[in-house]
């Protein structure tokens, strides 16, 4: 029987592992999140901070 299997890194170019996990569910993961606990259902930039209404 013949097994081929792939591999998916984590990694980044140093080959360290990287979170990829989100605590607060707000679509941006802990490593970037700027702004951790933001309340569900608050809109949030690229960095995970709620977004200000006009």
């Amino acid at each position: 029987m013949l097994l081929a299997l792939s591999s998916c890194s984590l990694g980044d170019d140093d080959n360290n592992i990287v979170e990829r996990n989100d605590d607060d569910g707000d679509g941006v993961i802990n490593v970037i999140d700027e702004c951790a606990h933001t309340p569900e259902g608050v809109e949030v930039d690229a960095v995970g901070c709620p977004v200000e209404e006009d």
